[in-house]
């Protein structure tokens, strides 16, 4: 399982990277078709290698020998999903024969703490103490000039799960935030036969997966007259506070059709509040994400519902591409992988009952490592 499981990540870089970018070969702008194009008119007619090359590390760049030390900054702890994600950075580093130790930060939620986190592993590697730095950025902006300074020095540095506003990084990981929101907003759209009122959860303010999350289902309600935002919020990722929003939303808008969340917790505290309320909430489409409670009470009351997921395997990859980038191994400078997106017929074979209710659910933890770590 454990070679498998690492053969099949390596592999995947190949794949993505030609898959995610596209090029212009003579002059003209090419994209591929991977489901027309095959792979000899992909290498040899849309010249796939052109944009490999592209602001990406090159071959031995980053080459040391092993073992090495990385550094792991997480930005809040405390939530299921992240939680989740260090532990899976955590096995997979055990997995490792090349990786002997790491440091981990966490940041607490706060920009000004991550700052210092960045700071003090770059501080670290310059000393020779690491030998590169993967963070999940809580904010676009604010970590440029640091982390333009960190990637200018020489040192590896992965971005992963969330994204910052420069092209001074070395790679980046995660699965596609755009796609999470507009997916869901298109089923959602779908179901309300193009018409009709929506109640819209968003997640952290400012906070870059939150942007592209929601950002993706305006995007997809904004091209359809007759439907509307009747309230749209801030619920944090945060069970009371969507809540107590959800409350003060029905007593404004109690003619509402359909929900749109960017958060599976928030959901479930949504379906909850429905139910002390006396509602039906089989009555009202709803589309979020693949947290286990969500699904869970999506069956209980039969509801018609869309879950996007988010899988936390951001940093298990993240490990492997900074493993490749020291042996001096080529990766692309962006890692996407595929938001998948489960249906209500589908629910009852992705749910896990014997899983803490706040995981998601595109996790290769077993369920007692899951309920060991969220006890």
């Amino acid at each position: 399982m454990k070679k498998s499981f690492r053969l099949y990540l390596v592999l995947g870089l190949v794949l993505v990277a030609v898959m995610f970018f596209s090029l212009c070969a003579f002059g003209q702008s090419t994209r591929y078709v991977l489901d027309k194009d095959t792979a000899y008119d992909v290498f040899l007619h849309k010249h796939a290698w052109i944009d490999w090359w592209n602001n990406s590390p090159k071959i031995g760049q980053y080459k040391v020998e092993p073992p090495y030390k990385i550094g792991f900054i997480t930005s809040w702890r405390g939530n299921p999903w992240q939680e989740t994600c260090i532990a899976e950075f955590k096995r997979e580093v055990g997995r490792s024969t090349l990786i002997k130790d790491f440091v981990h930060m966490d940041s607490a939620g706060s920009i000004d703490i991550e700052m210092q986190n960045l700071k003090s592993m770059f501080t670290m590697w310059k000393a020779g103490e690491l030998n590169g730095i993967i963070v999940d950025p809580l904010d676009a902006k604010a970590f440029v000039s640091t982390i333009e300074e960190i990637y200018d020095a020489g040192c590896p540095i992965i971005l992963f799960n969330n994204a910052a506003d420069t092209t001074k990084y070395t790679c980046y990981v995660g699965n596609d935030p755009w796609t999470f929101g507009t997916q869901a907003a298109e089923w959602l759209a779908r179901k309300l036969n193009y018409k009709g009122k929506i109640l819209f959860f968003r997640g952290l303010k400012g906070y870059p997966i939150d942007e592209g999350r929601s950002g993706g289902g305006l995007s997809v309600f904004e091209k359809y007259k007759d439907i509307k935002i009747a309230a749209i919020d801030y619920g944090d990722w945060s069970y009371d506070k969507a809540k107590n929003l959800f409350m003060n939303m029905v007593t404004a808008h109690p003619d509402f059709d359909g929900i749109f969340s960017v958060g599976g917790q928030m959901s479930n505290a949504v379906i909850d509040a429905m139910v002390e309320l006396g509602m039906d909430p089989s009555r009202y489409p709803h589309a979020s994400e693949d947290q286990n409670g969500f699904l869970q009470k999506c069956i209980q009351y039969n509801i018609p519902a869309y879950a996007s997921c988010h899988p936390s395997i951001c940093s298990a990859i993240a490990v492997v591409l900074m493993e490749m980038l020291l042996q001096g191994y080529p990766v692309p400078k962006m890692y996407f992988y595929p938001a998948p997106g489960i249906t209500t017929e589908e629910m009852k074979d992705y749910v896990r009952p014997n899983a803490p209710e706040g995981i998601f659910v595109f996790t290769p933890l077993s369920d007692e490592k899951l309920n060991e770590i969220l006890k």
